[in-house]
């Protein structure tokens, strides 16, 4: 069986390492995009050079002006970019630091919280032990097990009665005749009929024998009533007794020092809390600069960059610049030769290039997904519970697998939350029912929603306390 702290460490350090592969895709996105400019710039100074040897000054100004000044444009929003990327990069990291930092404390906190709690098991049974043996705590426990004894018997006659009458009731309630005196309350002081009413009332009532059939029947449904308020009387009289055990128990327990060991109990979730707090703004806060920077990244039509490109695209698709070209391939010039032989090496290059990056590109995409799975899979396990509770997972196998379906991206947080919730087991001491008024009631603001019912007891095994053992 895979333990919950082992299970937590595998789904996080997957989920780290996906966020490594992004960051050093994401690297490769930036660099691939550097080269992409490069190559465009170093096309358009080609071009350029190109019109300076082929065309006179005037001719010059004309094909390559408008060429420098989309140029100019292109290398700022690159140089843009490259700024706004590093100071990312620059942020990205330090919120990595701190929240490893943050998750490195967490695991103290929550181990410190185990052993509060464990500390607190410990105090329980050794009172257990000790008050099991005392005499005050075992007559108080007989009445506590008689009152219930008696409750559940006269519980089990009221049932009794009830489905009983249910029964027997039936031929009375299927005569009509019957059914009309006795909702009309005939035969009772209810019953406020007179004159021609009273006269048909009481003709129907010799006819049917009304009376012996109408007391037949206040008894069969008066006495249900009555062993029901019995046992409702006596479930009281147990809560009662119950309470006066618990009274006992948590009094012994606070004289064996509980109360001290709460208290540091809801000053540790509170510190475990804080710091959970803490990740999850800085989780926040590593989505969305992170997702600043796949912005600057994507292939946006309307951001700086992608339109300095166009208009640097558009300049080199100019007739001019295509006629130079067309030109220098019909002369023997070798200047222009090896200009031409670059430029068309060049725009190889860019296709090829700008295929890097789009799969560059996509691939930080899926990664950045898988991440995510993994990322809203730790938080569920934390929302569960699972790593306050103690215990393991008996199917490990298929949480490993499911993890690694995770990876592969063929499988969601989903599959992973259900796998968890069907190979879950408690550990030892954990799901015992618990009573009020003991030591779990004291603790139920602080361990309520992350330690459940682990103390409890049930009647029959021996002590039993007010909630705490």
């Amino acid at each position: 069986m895979l333990s919950v702290v082992d299970t937590l460490n595998s789904i996080e350090q997957a989920g780290y390492g996906l966020r490594d592969d992004e960051d050093k895709m994401t690297r490769i996105v930036e660099a691939a995009s550097d080269e992409l400019a490069s190559l465009q710039t170093e096309q358009s100074t080609l071009f350029r050079s190109l019109a300076k040897v082929r065309l006179d000054s005037l001719q010059q100004e004309q094909a390559v002006g408008g060429l420098d000044m989309a140029e100019r444009k292109a290398m700022a929003a690159v140089e843009a970019q490259k700024a706004q990327l590093a100071a990312l990069a620059e942020q990205l990291d330090q919120l990595g630091a701190d929240l490893q930092s943050a998750r490195a404390e967490r695991a103290e906190r929550e181990a410190h919280v185990a052993d509060v709690v464990s500390s607190i098991r410990d105090l329980e049974s050794q009172t257990e032990s000790r008050m099991a043996e005392d005499v005050v705590w075992q007559a108080q426990d007989a009445k506590a097990a008689g009152a219930e004894a008696r409750m559940l018997a006269a519980e089990e006659k009221a049932l009794q009665s009830e489905q009983d009458c249910e029964e027997k009731s039936k031929p009375y309630l299927a005569d009509k005749l019957f059914v009309y005196l006795w909702q009309r309350g005939y035969g009772t002081s209810k019953y406020a009929a007179g004159g021609l009413v009273r006269m048909g009332d009481d003709y129907v009532a010799r006819v049917v024998k009304y009376e012996p059939a109408r007391q037949n029947y206040f008894t069969l449904t008066e006495i249900p009533k009555r062993l029901r308020e019995h046992a409702d009387r006596l479930k009281i009289e147990l809560e009662e007794e119950e309470a006066k055990l618990a009274a006992l128990e948590r009094a012994t327990l606070e004289a064996d020092g509980i109360a001290s060991k709460e208290t540091a109990l809801t000053e540790a979730e509170q510190a475990l809390k804080a710091t959970e707090d803490q990740i999850l703004a800085l989780e926040d806060e590593l989505k969305t600069r992170s997702e600043d920077r796949a912005d600057l990244l994507a292939d946006h039509p309307d951001s700086a960059l992608s339109k300095a490109l166009s208009d640097l695209a558009q300049s080199l698709q100019r007739q001019e610049l295509r006629t130079l070209l067309h030109d220098a391939l019909d002369t023997p010039t070798s200047e222009d030769d090896q200009i031409v032989m670059r430029l068309q090496s060049i725009e190889k290059a860019i296709v090829k290039k700008k295929q890097e990056v789009d799969k560059a590109r996509q691939t930080a995409m899926d990664i950045a997904r898988k991440r995510a799975e993994l990322e809203r899979s730790a938080n569920d396990f934390r929302r569960e519970g699972y790593n306050r509770r103690g215990g393991g997972f008996a199917n490990d196998q298929l949480i490993g697998d499911v993890i690694g379906g995770i990876l592969k991206g063929a499988l969601s947080s989903r599959e992973l939350r259900d796998a968890l919730r069907s190979g879950y087991r408690q550990g030892p001491g954990a799901g015992r029912r618990t009573r009020r008024g003991g030591v779990h009631d004291t603790l139920g603001g602080t361990m309520g929603g992350h330690w459940g019912g682990t103390f409890g007891g049930s009647r029959g095994g021996g002590f039993k306390t007010g909630g705490g053992f």
